[in-house]
């Protein structure tokens, strides 16, 4: 059962006249070391009407409780690390490096395609059960499972059914050949079975027909395989977690149910996770329906980053307002069904880096995490993300999303131990000397690798930051300014927890006021919990005014003042 959304809090004053500058600014960032620091006192004493709490409808998505509070990490194995010195990075690789992701805060990772493709990439598959061979074997895969069960970090890996390599055994049966046992898994055009349907056109990924209840089972088959991790001994959850399902919204909701069903029967706390891509909330509520346990929130991701292709254009680069946030947020909560569960995110695989949208600007790049990893849904870092990695679409001559894709910096220099060289072009967005790279970022008190950690950190340690309920603030005289907060009543023996993350995405040092709407008077004590900096209370009956540097943000904790 779901814990997001435990209780909403009920509306019952507003502050209302103006309050000091604050003189602290939010541009401070946490040593590796960096533990959440607590309000003056563990909760505010309620002062004036008592809050009253109304429990959220019992939820009817059964997204896994391991994943509501998750924190997910996206992995081309390709680039990520090479233990074998080939140049490829591996998922012996990646093995060796689950203390990285551990001390990053990691719980659950994704792997991209890791089976025998023709590609660089491998969304075009040529056998599902088996490993690539680059990647390494099948007891590497064991290996790597059964290392990050024993760190609680989950795996869920690609699953790839819209469509198959056009090199797949199946497909190369099926092809001009209308007497083949596999040629109803096809959608084709002419009668000589030589044209047919294809992901994007591109005619070496043909679309499998999802209406043949063959592909269906074949589809079973994959999924239980790698739940069991091919072993055969029915024990399901030693393998894998679950699954990303690629280009869910082209394939039939009803695949995607009955799959539902079939992997809850192997695995009460398997996730089904749907890359439906669509820029706007409207069409998303239907995969919800008894088929996906969560949703990337693409909307939102549109609305902070605008063009997934082009750069400098966002409300991350300080171009656009926020107006849209609230709007996608608040609205999803009210219009999709009890229980659901997005997956947030400035970045993936099919994306421009967030540092490249925010044009080298550490500042800006410390600002979008900090939204991101204090907002309600399972945050997902994509791999280098957190050391500030950079990456556009290419032109196709000859690249295209290499560059986003490109190896993971361990090491100032670009080289040493476990350095994946496979893609090195004269024109890569990461060179030796840079910034960018572990090893410059690691005992570094200020990097953006210990900003991300201390964050995730903050995250794991607050309850209200992970379940508790989003309250819209308003802002007058700020404009690039957004702010929010994120509350949890006191429950089974917890403490009551707020939360108010203040934002200024432009470029200019604001001082905006701010209305909270928060469950009674107050006054509150502020912190700023990343730093233990303490700012001027949050006065009863009073807005909040505040002072942020330009590309800046806060979290402050908030509780009763000490006398």
């Amino acid at each position: 059962m779901s814990k997001r959304r435990l209780l909403s809090v009920l509306v019952l004053l507003l502050l209302a006249s103006a309050c000091n500058t604050v003189t602290p600014t939010a541009t401070s960032v946490p040593s590796a070391t960096a533990t959440p620091v607590p309000a003056p006192t563990v909760a505010p004493t309620i002062s004036g009407p008592a809050a009253e709490y109304t429990p959220t409808p019992e939820p009817t998505i059964d997204t896994p409780d391991w994943f509501d509070d998750a924190v997910l990490y996206e992995i081309f194995v390709r680039s990520f690390y090479d233990s074998d010195g080939d140049g490829i990075g591996d998922l012996a690789g990646i093995t060796a490096q689950l203390d990285y992701l551990q001390e990053l805060g990691i719980t659950a990772i994704w792997l991209m395609p890791i089976h025998p493709s023709p590609s660089y990439h491998g969304y075009d598959v040529t056998d599902y059960f088996a490993i690539n061979p680059d990647y390494g074997t099948m007891d590497d895969m064991i290996a790597l499972v059964d290392a990050a069960h024993a760190r609680g970090i989950r795996v869920i890996m690609d699953l790839v059914v819209n469509h198959m390599a056009d090199d797949h055994p199946i497909f190369q049966d099926a092809y001009a050949n209308p007497d083949s046992q596999y040629a109803d898994w096809f959608v084709w055009y002419d009668s000589g079975h030589t044209a047919y349907q294809a992901f994007g056109g591109y005619r070496d990924m043909p679309e499998l027909n999802h209406d043949n209840p063959e592909v269906y089972d074949y589809v079973v088959e994959i999924a239980s395989f790698w739940m069991d991790l091919g072993d055969g001994d029915g024990d399901y959850p030693n393998g894998v977690d679950g699954f990303r399902c690629d280009v869910a919204k082209d394939v039939p909701l009803a695949t995607w149910q009955a799959l539902k069903g079939e992997m809850r029967e192997l695995d009460l706390d398997s996730l089904l996770l749907g890359e439906v891509w669509e820029q706007t909330a409207q069409n998303m509520p239907m995969w919800y329906d008894d088929a996906f346990d969560a949703l990337f929130d693409y909307p939102l991701y549109h609305s902070i980053a605008n063009s997934h292709d082009e750069s400098l254009d966002s409300l991350l680069a300080g171009v656009q307002l926020p107006t849209l946030v609230n709007a996608i947020i608040i609205g999803e909560d009210r219009s999709f069904p009890a229980g659901y569960q997005m997956v947030r995110f400035l970045n993936n695989h099919d994306t421009n880096r967030v540092m490249s949208e925010v044009g080298k600007d550490w500042d800006r790049a410390r600002t979008a995490a900090t939204f991101y990893l204090t907002l309600p849904g399972t945050p997902m870092i994509y791999y280098g993300e957190e050391i500030g990695m950079l990456g556009e679409k290419g032109s196709g001559n000859p690249y295209w999303d290499e560059y986003r894709r490109e190896p993971m910096d361990w090491y100032t220099a670009k080289e040493g131990e476990g350095m994946p060289t496979w893609f090195q072009p004269g024109n890569r967005y990461n060179a030796p000397d840079d910034g960018i790279s572990v090893e410059e970022q690691d005992d570094t008190a200020d990097s953006l690798l210990n900003h991300y950690r201390a964050l995730v950190a903050l995250r794991r340690a607050h309850p209200s930051l992970r379940d508790g309920a989003f309250g819209k603030v308003t802002v007058a005289n700020g404009p690039g300014v957004y702010a929010y907060t994120r509350h949890i009543p006191p429950a089974d023996g917890l403490p009551e927890e707020w939360f108010l993350i203040i934002l200024n995405f432009s470029g200019e040092t604001r001082a905006p006021t701010l209305e909270l709407t928060l469950a009674y008077a107050g006054p509150f004590g502020a912190v700023d919990a990343l730093t233990g900096a303490s700012w001027p209370e949050i006065g009863a009956g009073e807005p909040y005014s505040v002072e942020l540097s330009p590309a800046s943000g806060v979290v402050l904790q908030l509780g009763q003042p000490e006398e």
